[in-house]
């Protein structure tokens, strides 16, 4: 791939958050990824920061418990945050440990100043289901300043590339969906422009330059 401005030249884990007083402080722009357990989150974030490792992947769905923060400087020098969500898939949780993670994750979703954008991962072979649906219509009832909302189809590669565009359409239902693939990046350069584009308001300082 080519060298861009948006490429990731430093990219390290800072914090972990169980708790809405373990969040670290929101000085710099912040995009939270969130989506079903094995929908390929932690492969698209390691792909989009250019690591193989640092995102962990669990072959247990619903095991991460807590709120994962890593931080990143870009080529140009602009830093950003990206957030791992706690995945869909708790099913063999207890009650009590549902609802503190929903807690937790409504919390930061709801009030987190510096959040710009959350991307919200669907397979590109079930689409947007009751559960992305009702996170989306979440989002939509935070006040100001409401975070825009990116989502990506996953897995891309699992279609044979003569049909990918026509099976995003069949899913999109209007909605601009970018298809992805951790494994061959297609996809990878659009979704870093819709950060880019969206983690700088109109009216605000581009990210700020390290």
């Amino acid at each position: 791939m080519s060298a861009n401005a948006w490429d990731i030249v430093e990219a390290s884990f800072e914090a972990g958050a169980q708790g809405a007083d373990h969040l670290p402080p929101d000085t710099i722009p912040e995009v939270a990824f969130a989506g079903r357990s094995n929908v390929g989150k932690s492969s698209l974030m390691n792909a989009l920061m250019g690591r193989r490792n640092l995102v962990r992947t669990s072959g247990t769905p619903g095991c991460t418990r807590q709120i994962s923060f890593f931080g990143t400087r870009a080529r140009d020098g602009a830093e950003l945050r990206m957030i791992d969500l706690p995945g869909y898939g708790y099913a063999k949780r207890s009650k009590g440990e549902r609802d503190a993670w929903a807690e937790l994750i409504e919390h930061y979703l709801l009030r987190r100043e510096s959040l710009r954008a959350v991307v919200v991962l669907v397979d590109v072979r079930r689409g947007v289901e009751a559960e992305e649906q009702q996170l989306l219509d979440f989002l939509g009832t935070r006040n100001e300043p409401r975070p825009a909302t990116i989502i990506v189809a996953t897995k891309v590669d699992k279609i044979p590339k003569s049909r990918r565009r026509a099976a995003i359409d069949t899913i999109s239902r209007g909605t601009r969906i970018i298809g992805v693939s951790a494994v061959d990046f297609e996809g990878i350069p659009e979704v870093w422009a819709a950060i880019r584009r969206v983690s700088a308001p109109a009216g605000e300082q581009p990210l700020r330059p390290a």
